[in-house]
């Protein structure tokens, strides 16, 4: 047998160019020499091959033209307001807004796609953005014009954004305000963290307390400025993490959660207000809470109710 033809045998799958490579640089040897491609091997001659493996490239998958039919239609039913200028979407947790980071396909993409099912001529653009764990109100702009006007209502402060989350224990005051910069600084598995720094850029969170349970608060959060991560980043240097948060959360707090039903983050952007680019008048849009999320509430109020009992009926010492 042929030595080139042995190692096609010996690297199954592998192409030519491969195999003379390893011929030409005189990884191949036999009795000690090197070899060509054309010796043949006679019974008992020494072959010794280089300790490498030959694997398959991997195929790149050919990415769909357009997302999924079931994205969009899911994405349609979701939908809380519309005009002819702007759209007001519920986004769902684990729902990204853009595609990248191993997202194939975003919500603004099922948008689009959705006005292309319509045979609509607008394109709808993204106004602001949300985390991809965090649901709620999810701005899009459906004119150049509206996107402008919104873009600049942003940047101007003139848009409120108000979150309920749920965080670990009991927040003693009924309100407060978060008043630490952020920045960005930390590497962890892969992700750029933000941080608490007295060099960072400003960020302020207003809060109120929605509802104290034994050993949780649900609240309510206005954003005074928009950085990435503000309420989760915000929350957890206060020492009250939200629930469900894998980056800044508390593994055990989550645990005691996931067993009465919360498997997502626990923040949810359920009212956005703004004035109309083209009237004028001043809009609010509210997303209420899914079902699974006042499921756990209910579960939270009912755990507290029973601890309360328990501590009247302790007798005195």
């Amino acid at each position: 047998m042929r030595v080139d033809r042995f190692l096609q045998s010996h690297f199954t799958g592998a192409p030519y160019s491969f195999l003379h490579r390893l011929l030409r640089t005189g990884q191949v040897r036999v009795n000690g020499r090197r070899a060509q491609g054309g010796v043949r091997l006679q019974e008992g001659d020494s072959v010794r091959l280089p300790p490498v493996a030959w694997q398959p490239p991997v195929q790149e998958s050919v990415k769909p033209l357009h997302p999924p039919d079931g994205m969009v239609r899911t994405l349609r039913e979701r939908i809380l307001w519309r005009d002819e200028t702007l759209l007001v979407l519920n986004k769902s947790s684990g729902m990204a807004v853009h595609a990248g980071s191993g997202e194939a396909w975003g919500a603004v993409d099922a948008m689009r796609r959705l006005f292309e099912w319509e045979e609509s001529a607008l394109r709808p653009e993204l106004c602001h953005r949300l985390d991809k764990d965090t649901s709620g109100c999810l701005l899009f702009a459906l004119t150049p014009f509206a996107l402008r006007g919104m873009a600049e209502a942003f940047r101007a402060g003139q848009v409120e954004k108000r979150y309920l989350a749920l965080v670990r224990g009991r927040l003693a005051e009924d309100e407060g305000v978060i008043d630490r910069p952020l920045s960005k600084g930390i590497m962890r598995g892969g992700e750029r963290m933000v941080v608490s720094s007295t060099h960072g850029a400003a960020a302020v969170t207003r809060y109120q307390v929605r509802q104290r349970f034994a050993n949780a608060t649900l609240l309510e959060l206005v954003l005074e400025s928009g950085r990435t991560h503000q309420i989760r980043v915000h929350c957890q240097s206060i020492g009250h993490p939200v629930a469900g948060d894998r980056k800044y959360g508390d593994a055990a707090f989550d645990a005691r959660m996931g067993k009465i039903g919360l498997h997502r983050l626990f923040l949810h952007a359920w009212q956005l207000s703004f004035r109309h680019p083209h009237s004028g008048a001043w809009m609010t849009v509210e997303a209420p809470l899914e079902d699974r999320l006042h499921q756990v509430l209910d579960q939270l109020s009912a755990a507290t109710s029973r601890k309360v009992v328990a501590d009247r009926a302790r007798p005195m010492s």
